[in-house]
């Protein structure tokens, strides 16, 4: 592992904030009617997740909402009303609301800045909640706008190795001068470790056992771990 690291990396959802609300993509996945059936038993609608859904929503970069949904219904074969506008309204309104800061990472951010280590976020993100996010929740003070890297604006989706190089293109710094953070093993760790960045596992609940970490990988249970470890 190096400690002269140009510019760490750290995701956004799990590892810097934390929502409250429902997985927000999957709400409107399930107001669209994507993959959504009535059991025969009278149970409860059901729905099934859908990855290439997910991507759709993670890599697509438009910004106005009612424009988003109706380009979901089309790609997906869905109608879209004007009811399922109202409930997209309702549903980023209720994404951005619903954030809040890890009690570590003020601390974490604020040691990075002591140590001269130029930080910055990458997050598979639609277009929706960041402005909340950084400027009314604060988190935008600690980040440079120029190193705030969102999968819907680079048209790629973490784990894809595409995401992590095109990061590096824009900070201009190559990837083994990358420390990246973040709380998903395979998205953010194993992701940048294939690309030549070195990369830590943050997992405050104790979740992941040796086997779910890559080799390699830094293991963190508080993100202020990591700055005794940079020194």
């Amino acid at each position: 592992m190096k400690r002269n690291y140009k510019l760490v990396l750290l995701d956004l959802w799990k590892t810097l904030v934390t929502s409250h609300c429902a997985e927000p993509v999957w709400t409107l996945q399930k107001s669209l009617g994507h993959k959504l059936w009535t059991p025969s038993d009278g149970a409860p609608e059901a729905f099934e997740p859908d990855d290439e859904f997910l991507r759709f929503c993670l890599t697509t970069p438009i910004t106005d909402p009612d424009e988003f949904v109706r380009e979901a219904g089309k790609r997906f074969g869905r109608p879209v009303t004007s009811r399922t506008l109202e409930e997209f309204d309702r549903i980023i309104k209720g994404e951005a609301g619903c954030v809040a800061r890890f009690e570590d990472v003020n601390a974490t951010l604020i040691g990075l800045e002591q140590r001269g280590i130029e930080k910055g976020v990458l997050s598979n993100l639609w277009p929706f909640p960041a402005p909340q996010i950084f400027d009314a929740n604060g988190l935008g003070k600690f980040f440079d706008p120029k190193h705030r890297y969102y999968s819907y604006e680079l048209r790629h989706r973490k784990p894809e190795p595409e995401i992590f190089l095109a990061v590096c293109e824009r900070a201009g710094v190559s990837p083994e001068d990358v420390l990246m953070i973040g709380d998903n093993p395979e998205a953010d760790v194993a992701g940048a470790m294939a690309v030549g960045m070195d990369a830590a596992l943050i997992d405050r609940p104790g979740m992941f056992s040796a086997k779910d970490i890559p080799e390699g990988a830094i293991y963190l249970r508080t993100l202020t771990d990591i700055l005794p470890i940079l020194d």
